[in-house]
Protein backbone atom coordinates (compact mmCIF):
# COMPACT_ATOMS: atom_id res chain seq x y z
CA UNK A 1 0.00 0.00 0.00
CA UNK A 2 2.73 2.43 0.45
CA UNK A 3 4.17 1.70 -2.48
CA UNK A 4 0.89 2.45 -4.37
CA UNK A 5 1.12 5.72 -2.48
CA UNK A 6 4.50 6.84 -3.41
CA UNK A 7 3.52 6.33 -6.86
CA UNK A 8 0.70 8.41 -6.81
CA UNK A 9 2.08 11.80 -6.64
CA UNK A 10 4.18 10.71 -9.46
CA UNK A 11 2.05 10.20 -11.71
CA UNK A 12 0.41 13.80 -10.84
CA UNK A 13 3.58 15.31 -11.50
CA UNK A 14 3.93 13.34 -14.68
CA UNK A 15 -0.09 14.78 -15.92
CA UNK A 16 0.76 18.09 -14.52
CA UNK A 17 3.79 17.72 -16.87
CA UNK A 18 1.69 16.68 -20.06
CA UNK A 19 -0.77 19.61 -19.13
CA UNK A 20 1.45 21.84 -19.48
CA UNK A 21 2.81 20.93 -22.85
CA UNK A 22 -0.47 20.84 -23.84
CA UNK A 23 -1.11 24.34 -22.40
CA UNK A 24 2.41 25.81 -24.96
CA UNK A 25 0.99 23.88 -28.03
CA UNK A 26 -2.38 25.27 -27.06
CA UNK A 27 -1.05 28.77 -26.77
CA UNK A 28 1.46 28.30 -29.93
CA UNK A 29 -1.49 27.28 -32.25
CA UNK A 30 -3.83 30.18 -31.23
CA UNK A 31 -0.62 32.74 -31.18
CA UNK A 32 0.66 31.90 -33.83
CA UNK A 33 -1.30 29.40 -36.44
CA UNK A 34 -4.43 30.92 -36.34
CA UNK A 35 -5.64 28.17 -34.12
CA UNK A 36 -5.41 25.61 -36.51
CA UNK A 37 -3.62 22.27 -34.72
CA UNK A 38 -2.33 20.87 -37.74
CA UNK A 39 0.26 23.19 -37.68
CA UNK A 40 1.88 21.07 -35.59
CA UNK A 41 2.54 18.66 -38.00
CA UNK A 42 4.39 21.15 -40.00
CA UNK A 43 3.38 20.35 -43.44
CA UNK A 44 5.69 22.13 -46.07
CA UNK A 45 3.89 23.54 -49.57
CA UNK A 46 6.68 23.00 -51.65
CA UNK A 47 5.95 19.15 -50.94
CA UNK A 48 3.70 17.20 -53.30
CA UNK A 49 0.38 17.05 -50.98
CA UNK A 50 -2.69 14.47 -51.35
CA UNK A 51 -6.37 15.32 -51.24
CA UNK A 52 -5.58 14.56 -47.58
CA UNK A 53 -4.31 18.24 -47.26
CA UNK A 54 -7.27 20.34 -48.94
CA UNK A 55 -9.81 17.75 -46.77
CA UNK A 56 -9.08 18.55 -43.45
CA UNK A 57 -7.40 22.05 -44.08
CA UNK A 58 -4.09 21.33 -43.15
CA UNK A 59 -1.75 24.14 -41.85
CA UNK A 60 0.85 24.81 -44.58
CA UNK A 61 3.76 26.49 -44.54
CA UNK A 62 5.15 29.00 -47.11
CA UNK A 63 8.24 28.24 -49.30
CA UNK A 64 9.05 25.56 -47.13
CA UNK A 65 9.50 21.63 -47.50
CA UNK A 66 7.70 20.73 -44.13
CA UNK A 67 8.93 18.14 -41.69
CA UNK A 68 8.52 14.78 -40.48
CA UNK A 69 5.40 15.00 -38.55
CA UNK A 70 3.65 15.93 -42.55
CA UNK A 71 4.54 12.22 -43.15
CA UNK A 72 3.77 10.51 -39.89
CA UNK A 73 0.23 12.60 -40.44
CA UNK A 74 -0.46 10.73 -43.76
CA UNK A 75 0.87 7.19 -42.43
CA UNK A 76 -1.98 7.86 -39.77
CA UNK A 77 -4.38 7.54 -42.09
CA UNK A 78 -3.21 4.78 -44.27
CA UNK A 79 -0.94 2.44 -42.10
CA UNK A 80 -1.37 -0.67 -44.01
CA UNK A 81 -0.36 1.36 -47.17
CA UNK A 82 -3.25 0.90 -49.06
CA UNK A 83 -3.99 3.99 -50.86
CA UNK A 84 -1.82 6.48 -52.84
CA UNK A 85 -0.41 8.47 -49.50
CA UNK A 86 2.47 6.73 -49.51
CA UNK A 87 3.40 8.21 -52.90
CA UNK A 88 3.53 11.83 -51.15
CA UNK A 89 6.18 10.10 -48.83
CA UNK A 90 10.27 10.54 -49.21
CA UNK A 91 10.88 7.31 -48.38
CA UNK A 92 7.63 4.75 -47.73
CA UNK A 93 10.01 1.64 -46.89
CA UNK A 94 11.97 3.56 -44.01
CA UNK A 95 8.46 5.76 -43.00
CA UNK A 96 6.86 3.05 -42.62
CA UNK A 97 8.50 0.69 -40.43
CA UNK A 98 8.10 3.84 -37.18
CA UNK A 99 4.32 2.50 -37.38
CA UNK A 100 3.50 2.32 -34.01
CA UNK A 101 2.15 6.26 -33.22
CA UNK A 102 0.22 6.31 -36.85
CA UNK A 103 -1.52 2.92 -36.29
CA UNK A 104 -2.61 3.33 -32.73
CA UNK A 105 -3.65 6.80 -33.78
CA UNK A 106 -6.29 4.87 -36.58
CA UNK A 107 -7.23 2.46 -34.19
CA UNK A 108 -8.05 4.35 -31.56
CA UNK A 109 -9.80 6.90 -33.84
CA UNK A 110 -11.55 3.50 -35.49
CA UNK A 111 -10.40 4.42 -38.47
CA UNK A 112 -12.56 7.80 -38.84
CA UNK A 113 -10.41 10.33 -40.38
CA UNK A 114 -12.06 13.20 -38.03
CA UNK A 115 -10.41 11.56 -35.15
CA UNK A 116 -7.26 10.68 -36.14
CA UNK A 117 -5.59 13.93 -35.27
CA UNK A 118 -7.11 14.13 -32.07
CA UNK A 119 -6.05 10.80 -31.14
CA UNK A 120 -2.55 11.28 -32.44
CA UNK A 121 -2.24 14.23 -30.37
CA UNK A 122 -3.53 12.53 -27.31
CA UNK A 123 -1.13 9.79 -27.58
CA UNK A 124 1.91 12.29 -27.65
CA UNK A 125 0.98 13.65 -24.42
CA UNK A 126 0.64 10.32 -23.71
CA UNK A 127 4.08 9.89 -24.31
CA UNK A 128 5.14 12.37 -22.32
CA UNK A 129 3.62 11.65 -18.99
CA UNK A 130 4.83 8.44 -19.31
CA UNK A 131 8.68 9.35 -20.25
CA UNK A 132 8.20 11.81 -16.84
CA UNK A 133 6.68 9.29 -14.67
CA UNK A 134 9.52 7.04 -15.53
CA UNK A 135 12.27 9.47 -15.36
CA UNK A 136 10.92 10.45 -11.78
CA UNK A 137 11.04 6.74 -11.14
CA UNK A 138 14.55 6.29 -12.54
CA UNK A 139 15.35 9.74 -9.87
CA UNK A 140 14.00 8.16 -7.19
CA UNK A 141 16.19 4.57 -7.60
CA UNK A 142 19.01 6.91 -7.80
CA UNK A 143 18.30 8.48 -4.60
CA UNK A 144 17.16 11.93 -5.64
CA UNK A 145 14.20 13.57 -5.17
CA UNK A 146 11.40 12.45 -8.01
CA UNK A 147 11.38 16.01 -9.35
CA UNK A 148 14.76 15.50 -11.14
CA UNK A 149 12.66 13.11 -13.66
CA UNK A 150 11.42 16.71 -15.10
CA UNK A 151 14.20 16.85 -17.03
CA UNK A 152 12.80 14.69 -19.56
CA UNK A 153 11.02 17.58 -20.41
CA UNK A 154 13.66 19.05 -21.76
CA UNK A 155 15.23 16.30 -23.68
CA UNK A 156 15.80 17.32 -27.67
CA UNK A 157 13.32 14.49 -28.99
CA UNK A 158 10.70 16.04 -26.40
CA UNK A 159 10.72 19.24 -27.69
CA UNK A 160 11.30 18.91 -31.47
CA UNK A 161 8.05 16.21 -30.90
CA UNK A 162 6.27 19.20 -28.65
CA UNK A 163 6.66 21.69 -31.51
CA UNK A 164 6.34 18.96 -34.87
CA UNK A 165 4.66 16.27 -33.62
CA UNK A 166 7.30 13.82 -34.66
CA UNK A 167 7.36 10.14 -33.49
CA UNK A 168 11.21 10.76 -31.17
CA UNK A 169 9.31 11.95 -28.68
CA UNK A 170 7.67 8.27 -28.04
CA UNK A 171 10.79 6.84 -28.53
CA UNK A 172 12.58 8.92 -25.85
CA UNK A 173 9.74 8.07 -23.40
CA UNK A 174 10.26 4.40 -23.80
CA UNK A 175 13.43 4.87 -23.15
CA UNK A 176 13.12 6.50 -20.19
CA UNK A 177 11.20 3.18 -19.61
CA UNK A 178 13.39 0.73 -20.63
CA UNK A 179 16.11 2.76 -18.16
CA UNK A 180 13.23 2.51 -15.06
CA UNK A 181 12.82 -1.55 -15.97
CA UNK A 182 16.15 -1.96 -16.91
CA UNK A 183 17.44 -3.61 -13.35
CA UNK A 184 14.89 -6.32 -13.01
CA UNK A 185 13.67 -7.19 -16.40
CA UNK A 186 9.87 -8.65 -16.63
CA UNK A 187 6.65 -8.37 -18.81
CA UNK A 188 7.23 -4.55 -18.68
CA UNK A 189 10.57 -4.24 -19.92
CA UNK A 190 9.40 -6.87 -22.58
CA UNK A 191 6.29 -4.32 -23.66
CA UNK A 192 8.75 -1.42 -24.11
CA UNK A 193 11.38 -3.03 -26.13
CA UNK A 194 8.71 -4.37 -28.61
CA UNK A 195 7.18 -0.80 -28.54
CA UNK A 196 10.33 0.88 -29.29
CA UNK A 197 11.35 -1.03 -31.97
CA UNK A 198 8.09 -0.70 -33.65
CA UNK A 199 8.49 3.22 -33.03
CA UNK A 200 11.64 3.90 -34.89
CA UNK A 201 13.79 1.39 -36.04
CA UNK A 202 16.55 2.93 -33.55
CA UNK A 203 14.71 1.17 -30.84
CA UNK A 204 16.25 -2.10 -31.32
CA UNK A 205 19.24 -1.13 -30.33
CA UNK A 206 17.47 -0.60 -26.89
CA UNK A 207 16.73 -4.70 -27.30
CA UNK A 208 19.98 -5.58 -27.98
CA UNK A 209 21.49 -3.64 -25.40
CA UNK A 210 19.17 -5.26 -23.32
CA UNK A 211 20.08 -8.82 -24.91
CA UNK A 212 23.81 -7.93 -24.50
CA UNK A 213 23.58 -6.96 -20.97
CA UNK A 214 21.58 -10.55 -20.09
CA UNK A 215 24.29 -12.66 -22.01
CA UNK A 216 27.09 -10.59 -19.59
CA UNK A 217 25.29 -12.02 -16.79
CA UNK A 218 24.81 -15.77 -18.79
CA UNK A 219 20.97 -15.61 -18.60
CA UNK A 220 20.78 -17.85 -21.67
CA UNK A 221 16.82 -18.78 -21.13
CA UNK A 222 15.93 -14.44 -20.68
CA UNK A 223 18.30 -13.68 -23.77
CA UNK A 224 16.18 -15.94 -26.06
CA UNK A 225 12.86 -14.33 -24.42
CA UNK A 226 14.13 -11.42 -25.05
CA UNK A 227 14.95 -11.21 -28.35
CA UNK A 228 11.40 -11.72 -29.14
CA UNK A 229 10.48 -9.00 -28.40
CA UNK A 230 12.32 -7.66 -31.88
CA UNK A 231 9.76 -10.24 -33.50
CA UNK A 232 6.26 -7.46 -34.45
CA UNK A 233 8.61 -5.37 -35.67
CA UNK A 234 10.54 -7.73 -37.91
CA UNK A 235 7.32 -9.08 -38.78
CA UNK A 236 6.46 -5.30 -39.54
CA UNK A 237 9.27 -5.18 -41.52
CA UNK A 238 8.69 -7.50 -43.87
CA UNK A 239 5.27 -6.52 -44.47
CA UNK A 240 6.93 -2.76 -45.39
CA UNK A 241 9.66 -4.35 -47.38
CA UNK A 242 7.18 -5.84 -49.50
CA UNK A 243 4.68 -3.02 -50.33
CA UNK A 244 6.44 -0.01 -50.27
CA UNK A 245 9.36 1.60 -52.08
CA UNK A 246 13.10 2.65 -51.08
CA UNK A 247 14.50 5.91 -50.90
CA UNK A 248 18.01 7.16 -51.17
CA UNK A 249 20.04 9.37 -48.49
CA UNK A 250 22.95 11.35 -49.00
CA UNK A 251 25.42 9.31 -46.56
CA UNK A 252 29.22 9.07 -46.11
CA UNK A 253 30.67 5.86 -45.54
CA UNK A 254 33.19 7.81 -43.69
CA UNK A 255 33.14 8.02 -39.57
CA UNK A 256 32.09 11.57 -38.61
CA UNK A 257 32.61 12.61 -41.71
CA UNK A 258 29.41 14.45 -41.62
CA UNK A 259 30.09 15.60 -38.05
CA UNK A 260 33.30 17.15 -39.71
CA UNK A 261 31.83 19.00 -42.38
CA UNK A 262 28.97 20.81 -40.17
CA UNK A 263 31.90 22.28 -38.36
CA UNK A 264 33.44 23.05 -41.76
CA UNK A 265 30.51 24.62 -43.91
CA UNK A 266 27.72 25.15 -41.52
CA UNK A 267 24.17 25.99 -42.90
CA UNK A 268 23.57 29.33 -43.98
CA UNK A 269 20.70 30.85 -43.21
CA UNK A 270 18.38 33.34 -45.96
CA UNK A 271 19.79 37.06 -45.62
CA UNK A 272 18.45 39.54 -42.87
CA UNK A 273 18.30 36.73 -40.71
CA UNK A 274 18.36 38.23 -37.05
CA UNK A 275 21.94 37.64 -34.84
CA UNK A 276 22.87 35.47 -37.40
CA UNK A 277 26.00 35.14 -35.58
CA UNK A 278 24.44 34.03 -32.35
CA UNK A 279 22.36 31.42 -34.59
CA UNK A 280 25.56 29.48 -35.79
CA UNK A 281 27.47 29.71 -32.08
CA UNK A 282 24.80 27.77 -30.92
CA UNK A 283 24.88 25.49 -33.71
CA UNK A 284 28.89 24.96 -33.38
CA UNK A 285 28.17 24.39 -29.46
CA UNK A 286 25.20 21.99 -30.04
CA UNK A 287 27.48 20.08 -32.59
CA UNK A 288 29.76 20.04 -29.79
CA UNK A 289 27.45 18.61 -27.33
CA UNK A 290 26.88 15.80 -29.52
CA UNK A 291 30.47 15.29 -29.54
CA UNK A 292 30.74 15.49 -26.12
CA UNK A 293 27.55 12.81 -26.11
CA UNK A 294 29.75 10.46 -28.37
CA UNK A 295 32.42 10.49 -26.11
CA UNK A 296 30.58 9.53 -23.22
CA UNK A 297 29.26 6.75 -24.21
CA UNK A 298 32.00 5.22 -26.09
CA UNK A 299 34.46 5.71 -23.18
CA UNK A 300 32.65 6.31 -20.03
CA UNK A 301 32.05 3.07 -18.23
CA UNK A 302 30.77 3.78 -15.15
CA UNK A 303 30.55 1.31 -12.22
CA UNK A 304 28.22 -1.04 -13.72
CA UNK A 305 28.16 -2.71 -17.07
CA UNK A 306 24.24 -3.10 -17.44
CA UNK A 307 21.88 -2.44 -20.35
CA UNK A 308 21.68 1.36 -20.28
CA UNK A 309 25.66 1.16 -20.48
CA UNK A 310 25.40 -1.28 -23.80
CA UNK A 311 22.63 1.28 -25.02
CA UNK A 312 25.47 4.13 -24.61
CA UNK A 313 27.82 1.91 -26.58
CA UNK A 314 25.74 1.35 -29.26
CA UNK A 315 23.73 4.10 -29.71
CA UNK A 316 27.56 6.10 -29.99
CA UNK A 317 28.37 3.56 -32.34
CA UNK A 318 25.27 4.95 -34.57
CA UNK A 319 26.06 8.22 -34.15
CA UNK A 320 29.98 7.72 -35.60
CA UNK A 321 28.01 5.92 -38.39
CA UNK A 322 25.32 7.38 -39.14
CA UNK A 323 26.50 10.19 -41.30
CA UNK A 324 23.75 11.85 -43.27
CA UNK A 325 24.88 15.00 -44.36
CA UNK A 326 20.95 16.98 -43.94
CA UNK A 327 21.18 15.12 -40.64
CA UNK A 328 23.99 16.88 -38.81
CA UNK A 329 23.50 20.40 -40.09
CA UNK A 330 20.31 20.73 -38.04
CA UNK A 331 19.65 20.37 -34.52
CA UNK A 332 16.53 19.20 -34.79
CA UNK A 333 17.53 15.97 -36.79
CA UNK A 334 20.77 14.78 -34.61
CA UNK A 335 18.92 16.50 -31.67
CA UNK A 336 15.98 14.58 -31.55
CA UNK A 337 17.16 10.95 -32.84
CA UNK A 338 20.00 10.73 -29.95
CA UNK A 339 18.08 11.79 -27.52
CA UNK A 340 17.90 7.97 -26.18
CA UNK A 341 21.61 8.81 -25.67
CA UNK A 342 21.14 11.75 -23.67
CA UNK A 343 18.64 10.04 -21.83
CA UNK A 344 21.26 6.95 -20.75
CA UNK A 345 23.71 9.58 -20.31
CA UNK A 346 21.46 11.36 -18.06
CA UNK A 347 21.07 8.10 -16.10
CA UNK A 348 24.96 7.64 -15.20
CA UNK A 349 24.94 10.92 -14.41
CA UNK A 350 22.15 10.30 -11.75
CA UNK A 351 23.39 6.93 -10.81
CA UNK A 352 27.16 7.80 -10.64
CA UNK A 353 26.50 11.59 -9.58
CA UNK A 354 28.27 12.62 -12.46
CA UNK A 355 26.63 15.69 -13.36
CA UNK A 356 29.01 16.36 -16.41
CA UNK A 357 27.20 13.73 -18.18
CA UNK A 358 24.32 16.14 -18.76
CA UNK A 359 26.56 18.56 -20.30
CA UNK A 360 25.37 17.43 -23.89
CA UNK A 361 21.91 17.99 -23.26
CA UNK A 362 22.61 21.85 -22.05
CA UNK A 363 24.90 22.42 -24.87
CA UNK A 364 22.34 21.76 -27.45
CA UNK A 365 19.56 22.75 -25.75
CA UNK A 366 20.27 27.24 -26.37
CA UNK A 367 19.63 26.28 -30.64
CA UNK A 368 16.81 24.67 -30.19
CA UNK A 369 15.61 27.76 -27.38
CA UNK A 370 16.19 29.91 -30.75
CA UNK A 371 14.40 27.96 -33.16
CA UNK A 372 11.16 28.35 -30.60
CA UNK A 373 11.92 32.45 -30.01
CA UNK A 374 9.43 33.28 -32.66
CA UNK A 375 6.87 31.21 -31.12
CA UNK A 376 7.86 32.29 -27.80
CA UNK A 377 7.63 35.92 -29.06
CA UNK A 378 4.13 35.33 -30.89
CA UNK A 379 2.95 33.90 -27.91
CA UNK A 380 3.59 36.70 -25.35
CA UNK A 381 2.59 39.30 -28.13
CA UNK A 382 -1.02 37.60 -28.06
CA UNK A 383 -1.15 37.42 -24.64
CA UNK A 384 -0.16 41.23 -24.46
Amino acid sequence: MKRQQNRRPLWAVALLAAASVALWQWATVHANFNGNWTALYCTGSKQPQPSLVQQEHVYTFPHSFGYDGQIYHYIAHDPFLRSDLKTYLDDPRLRYRRILIPLLAYTMAFGNSRWIDPAYEFLFLVSIACGVYWSCRVALAAGLDARWGLLFLIMPATLVSMDRLVVDGTLAALTAGFLCYSRTPSWKLFTILAAAALTRETGLLLVLACVASLAWRREFRRVAIFLLSAAPAVAWFLYVQTHATGGIYAMSPTPLFAILRAFVSPLQYPAGTPFVGVVHAADYLALCGALVAISAGLFYGGRLIDSPRFAAILLAVLAVLLQRIDLWQNVYGFGRIFTPLFLCLAYAAARDRKIWLLAPTLMILPRIAIQLAPQLLGVLHWIA
